[in-house]
């Protein structure tokens, strides 16, 4: 597989990996609550609010930019030779998915985004390893990447969920009328 290959199918593998979380998050979020709020209640207070606010349209824009982000980084990584730097978001989304799995273990049954995290996980292994083979990459080189990465990860975390937020309040509402009136 080319180099260039393997970077562009990050877009895709983070893609694959959103729609379980996009697709799930509200049922699971609403089904489980109470169970949250009982182990976990201190975590439930902070997040069940926030979760339960958003609709899939609000959680989904969160999404899109996400992968707008990530696509565009993806673009340029292959136009301009920026391994060491798309190894570092790489392995920043490794990390995601690494607290997925762990929260899936801790809750001890399903949760959004516990399906897709293992493939997406050892795509992230796999590609690491042949970008590393094929461009001389050593861990020293991406490090500071890794770092970065990370970090600008969970400032747009951070953003992309007051984005959300904000979409709801501006639009849920008129959005919840809509859907009523065309099932009517």
């Amino acid at each position: 597989m080319k180099i260039e290959t393997i970077l562009y199918l990050l877009p895709l593998v983070f893609m694959l990996h959103d729609f379980e979380e996009i697709v799930m998050m509200k049922n699971w979020a609403a089904r489980n609550a109470a169970e949250l709020q009982q182990r976990f209640p201190r975590l439930a207070n902070k997040m069940l609010p926030h979760f339960s606010s958003l609709s899939t349209p609000a959680f989904a824009l969160a999404v899109a930019e996400e992968f707008v982000l990530i696509s565009a980084f993806s673009v340029a990584a292959v136009e301009f030779q920026w391994f060491a730097w798309w190894a570092g978001l790489l392995l920043a989304f490794f990390l995601h998915l690494l607290v997925h799995m762990g929260q899936f273990l801790v809750w001890g049954k399903y949760i959004p985004a516990a399906v897709t995290s293992l493939p997406a996980g050892l795509y992230c292994m796999l590609a690491l390893q042949a970008v590393a083979a094929r461009t001389g990459l050593a861990w020293d080189q991406i490090a500071l990447p890794f770092g970065v990465m990370t970090g600008i990860m969970l400032v747009n975390l951070w953003a992309v969920h007051r984005l959300a937020a904000w979409f709801e309040a501006q639009y849920g509402e008129h959005l919840h009328e809509k859907l009523l009136t065309d099932r009517s």
